[in-house]
């Protein structure tokens, strides 16, 4: 049995380094705008139809998640 021959794996050049730093450091900040907006939902008494706390939750979950995503990025690339 042959097995094919894997790809291969583009070359990390600066131009593609730098495009991967301006993603990470764009999802950083929509990240904070999450965070942000859901604490924003989960805190605010004087809201008057608001969305559930578990809305607000949700975003804050989803803006940890892409800090993690972002810092692993940014450790394999330095």
């Amino acid at each position: 049995m042959t097995r094919k021959p894997r790809p291969e794996i583009p070359v990390a050049t600066p131009d593609r380094i730098d495009l991967i730093q301006t993603a990470s450091l764009e999802l950083s900040a929509i990240s904070t705008c999450l965070s942000a907006m859901g604490r924003e939902l989960i805190h605010a008494p004087g809201a008057g139809r608001r969305l559930p706390d578990a809305a607000g939750s949700a975003m804050e979950w989803l803006a940890a998640e892409i800090e993690h995503r972002c810092a692993l990025i940014d450790e394999v690339l330095s």
